[in-house]
């Protein structure tokens, strides 16, 4: 007779009535644990809890999809709202964020803690607003919802938020501005190609005739690009892959390499399964960016600014307590505890404007032809909007900047 462990008998029964985990109902639903448990006391989302685990029975769940959405080709939630609300009566705020890119890991610890639709409560406590969050490969899949409608605000790297203004151009109706910069690191930092393990050329120049990938239209592959141009190769011979399937190709050895970000660069080299080229990262500086669609942003300044503020609390969270901030990004992304500590200590978590951000964003729209002047003036006037970081700041008391641009380097005094 074979005697079963209680791990064993836990996952049959589970099988056998169709349960399964609390994160993995959450994941399905795409929201925040504090969301779903909202939900579980307002909208009698049912649950079965056997010791301290919470189960859901994913044919109950079903059910009550389909009783709370408004359809099941689109299913649309309603965060923190009582049952007699309809949720046609509802406005809808979607979210594009990257989970993983860790320079922009404040849309996902946000979305987990329930920061945001905590925000836009305290805003308008009346008005029950829903939240839905678009988790993107890459910036060119939220750029797409974007101009489509279906995205209000997005995480964006620094070469997405410029090829954003470029869609301007074939789509005039479609002006994303820049609200708020995200996680940062200098030098490139963040942003290096990795080599399948035992690869490593004589002489830098060998890398052009190599099998290399990177995201399309990415920060990393824009970089990755420049490089091969500057060793005399063709930038257009990068392959266009997913992070994850590069990855994997690395891991295979089915190919040379890839440009990657973090943190995908720490998890190389914790699991020693490729080399890093370069340690010190590429290129100039790193940036990222909470974007939105300037016409939303203007008839719904209550909601960005509530988006804001949330962004600014969870920049001082990781600044403040980054082991807190790990520990949770380790549960959801099942990334080491200490990896997610290394890198989240290594990025500037400011969401302030300085003239070198400015600067650096000027240069990439110019390399991009999206803007045929580099003056920051132009660029002000069109490209991006503080005004709404000031007043999140002002609501939060934070000392408050000024309007313009921070003049100098970033300041380790000043963080946002």
């Amino acid at each position: 007779m074979t005697i079963m462990n209680p791990i064993e008998v836990t996952l049959m029964s589970m099988q056998r009535f169709n349960l399964i985990p609390l994160q993995e109902a959450i994941d399905i639903l795409g929201v925040s644990r504090s969301t779903f448990d909202r939900w579980r006391k307002l909208k009698q989302l049912p649950f079965v809890k056997i010791g301290k685990e919470i189960l859901i029975d994913k044919k109950e769940l079903e059910q009550w999809v389909r009783l709370h959405a408004v359809s099941l080709q689109n299913p649309v939630f309603t965060a923190g709202a009582s049952s007699t609300v309809s949720t046609q009566e509802s406005p809808t705020l979607t979210v594009g964020y990257q989970s993983g890119t860790a320079h922009m890991w404040t849309s996902l610890i946000m979305k987990e803690l329930g920061w945001l639709e905590e925000e836009l409560a305290a805003a308008n406590p009346s008005r029950v607003v829903q939240v839905k969050w678009f988790d993107g490969a890459n910036g060119a899949v939220l750029l797409q919802g974007m101009v489509g409608g279906s995205i209000q605000i997005a995480s964006l790297g620094d070469y997405p938020i410029v090829l954003g203004a470029s869609l301007c151009q074939t789509f005039p109706a479609f002006k994303p501005v820049l609200i708020a910069f995200d996680g940062k690191t200098s030098g490139g930092q963040g942003i290096s190609l990795i080599l399948r393990k035992g690869l490593e050329p004589s002489d830098i120049s060998e890398i052009c005739g190599w099998s290399l990938t990177s995201a399309a239209q990415s920060s990393a592959g824009r970089r990755l690009s420049k490089l091969l141009q500057s060793l005399g190769g063709g930038g257009d011979q990068v392959i266009h892959k997913e992070m994850d399937e590069s990855m994997a190709g690395i891991v295979k050895r089915k190919i040379a390499g890839c440009a990657m970000w973090e943190p995908y660069i720490s998890l190389v080299n914790y699991h020693g399964v490729g080399n890093v080229l370069f340690q010190e990262g590429i290129g100039e500086d790193y940036l990222t960016g909470v974007v939105a669609d300037e016409r939303w942003v203007h008839h719904h300044e209550g909601d960005t600014i509530a988006y804001l503020k949330a962004h600014l609390r969870v920049h001082a969270f990781i600044r403040n307590d980054p082991d807190a901030a790990a520990e949770l990004i380790s549960r959801i992304k099942g990334i080491p505890v200490e990896i997610a500590v290394a890198i989240m200590t290594k990025v500037r978590w400011d969401a302030s404007f300085y003239t070198k951000d400015m600067n650096s964003l000027a240069q990439l729209y110019q390399e991009n032809g999206a803007v045929h002047t580099s003056t920051l003036s132009k660029l002000q006037d069109t490209r991006w909007n503080g005004d709404y970081l000031q007043q999140a700041i002002k609501a939060l008391n934070l000392p408050q900047l000024d309007r313009h641009p921070l003049e100098g380097d970033w300041s380790a005094e000043q963080l946002y």
